[in-house]
């Protein structure tokens, strides 16, 4: 499994058998509450629980979770957000029998080749899109980049790495 635990982030499930692999993406389930005086999205916590118990994932699969890196122009909810998804997730899993490993961002983003100044979230996109073919509708929007990021810290979890700009290579365990 591979976690990006932003309000706009998502849960990718890969499941690795003879006949290959296969990739699921889940968009991170939140809701609308009221927090001081304005709306703001939160995650949902109920509805993590039940998208968790529904996956076909075995007790003791390791769950890769990017860990909060805030910046200072993020400010105090940005910050408030972000660590509160961070342990809302872990908290989830590792409640739920999975094994959780925290990534920084910057370890997952430099094995696919997504760090330095020019990288994007389209470049997440488009990197997701090239390792999982058959999930690329899934992540044509802009908005779609929490789906893309799920999906490569899962494929940094199993090893895949980039050998250029447009293939993989790593064997899957």
């Amino acid at each position: 499994m591979g976690i990006d635990p932003d309000i706009s982030g998502a849960l990718a499930l890969l499941k690795i058998d003879e006949s290959g692999c296969s990739a699921q993406v889940f968009d991170s389930p939140h809701l609308k509450v009221m927090v001081g005086k304005g709306i703001r999205k939160r995650l949902d916590v109920k509805s993590i629980v039940q998208l968790i118990r529904s996956l076909d994932a075995p007790i003791g699969t390791t769950a890769y979770v990017e860990q909060s890196t805030p910046f200072p122009q993020d400010g105090k909810q940005g910050w408030w957000s972000g660590g509160f998804g961070y342990g809302l997730w872990i908290g989830v899993l590792v409640a739920s029998g999975f094994s959780v490993v925290p990534v920084p961002s910057m370890k997952w983003k430099n094995d696919l080749e997504l760090t330095g100044g020019r990288c994007t979230k389209d470049d997440s996109r488009r990197i997701a899109s090239t390792l999982f073919p058959s999930l690329s509708p899934l992540l044509e929007r802009k908005k779609d980049h929490g789906r893309a990021e799920a999906l490569l810290i899962a494929a940094h979890g199993k090893g895949m790495k980039l050998k250029n700009s447009s293939s993989v290579s790593g064997e899957l365990p």
